[in-house]
């Protein structure tokens, strides 16, 4: 079974048009100008196949996959995060069995009991909290998040936490280090906490702490995996210890970044055992959220 371990709701589903004009406005000249200047060639191309729930079932019944984790992405511009948490338990209930688990998200700056929104959550279906300290300026290792975490370790929900590099151009990039899933793990060791994106450019490090902490994941979505075995390319740690001591912890995703056709086939080419591949591309996902 191949499992999409992080994939995010379109746009359209809980954002208005005129929300929408202003978040393209701030993707061209806003703090996020950078993602538009790095991706400027994909981006027509991503919107064709992402825009709609039609499209991203399509691409992963193209590639072969099974199912996928739907998880509400909080990007401090104009949504209403409630509507995407809404939007994502909406969309959960319509295609239960493309999107059999999901996860929430919190804004840290509303006037709102973020513990009490976890406990909403949690009653309605949502296994997990996804959390991006880059896009809303906000350390996920602030003391005002470890009740969120505390609530989460509780209840048995998953936290998963934006770890790699990103391009706006305001804020500090150690928003997305590895130490604050170090900070994180040590306190709430019965969490179970998924680094996005792999770590990179701090895979070494990253590796480091799931190996110190058996609570910690790495995933992989939104990276090219042939990149990951492309020697020079600072992924070299990840292969070697992802294959072996480190291999029931890596978890295959897209985040909608790239089309899983090719994510899954530049998966398969990898030089990892066999076995490996069956459980990066869907075991370890299955064993984490029970799914069969």
């Amino acid at each position: 079974m191949i499992i999409d371990f992080r994939m995010v709701p379109p746009r359209g589903e809980y954002m208005t048009k005129a929300a929408r004009k202003e978040e393209a406005r701030i993707m061209k000249e806003g703090f996020l100008k950078g993602y538009t200047r790095v991706y400027r060639s994909d981006t027509e191309y991503l919107e064709e196949w992402r825009a709609s729930i039609a499209g991203m079932i399509k691409s992963m019944e193209e590639a072969g996959v099974d199912k996928a984790i739907l998880q509400a992405e909080y990007g401090g511009l104009h949504e209403d995060h409630l509507a995407l948490n809404r939007a994502v338990l909406r969309l959960h209930k319509q295609y239960p069995d493309k999107f059999p688990v999901i996860f929430m998200c919190v804004n840290p700056h509303a006037d709102e009991d973020m513990v009490k929104l976890v406990e909403w959550g949690y009653k309605k279906g949502f296994r997990g909290l996804n959390y991006e300290a880059w896009s809303v300026n906000f350390s996920a290792s602030e003391s005002k998040m470890w009740p969120v975490y505390q609530k989460c370790q509780e209840l048995g929900m998953i936290l998963t936490l934006h770890c790699s590099i990103s391009f706006n151009v305001d804020r500090s990039l150690y928003l997305s280090h590895p130490c604050h899933v170090d900070k994180i793990a040590c306190d709430f060791p019965d969490l179970k906490i998924i680094a996005n994106h792999g770590g990179w450019p701090w895979v070494n490090e990253l590796v480091a702490i799931a190996w110190k902490h058996p609570n910690v994941y790495i995933e992989i979505g939104a990276i090219s995996p042939k990149y990951i075995g492309t020697p020079g390319t600072g992924w070299e740690t990840l292969m070697r210890y992802g294959n072996t001591l480190l291999q029931d912890r890596v978890l295959f995703a897209t985040d909608c970044m790239l089309p899983h056709k090719r994510c899954v086939d530049e998966l398969k080419a990898l030089p990892l055992k066999e076995e490996v591949k069956e459980k990066w591309l869907g075991g370890n996902a299955a064993a984490l959220l029970g799914l069969k």
